[in-house]
């Protein structure tokens, strides 16, 4: 599992590769992430793309992030990841 320390920043590297078919929407559960400028806590990739995002987690506690297509998530595509106070 992630361990993350309230506070601290930290840089998510989100990537797709594969053919036309291969996006993917990371969903953070109980902390939010900035992409573009914008608070978010879900992010829409396309195919053959890759974002950063940056997150400073607030919540502590252990969290879901995982793919909001219900397939990818049933396949595997879910972690958790934990936030120390």
């Amino acid at each position: 599992m992630t361990r993350l320390k309230k506070g601290e920043h930290v840089r998510w590297y989100l990537i797709t590769i594969g053919d036309f078919f291969n996006e993917h929407t990371p969903h953070w559960h109980g902390n939010t992430v900035l992409v573009r400028g914008h608070r978010t806590d879900v992010v829409s990739l396309l195919p053959a793309q890759m974002v950063t995002a940056d997150m400073r987690p607030d919540d502590p506690g252990i969290w879901l992030v995982h793919c909001h297509f219900s397939d990818h998530s049933e396949a595997g595509m879910a972690a958790l990841y934990q936030v120390l106070p």
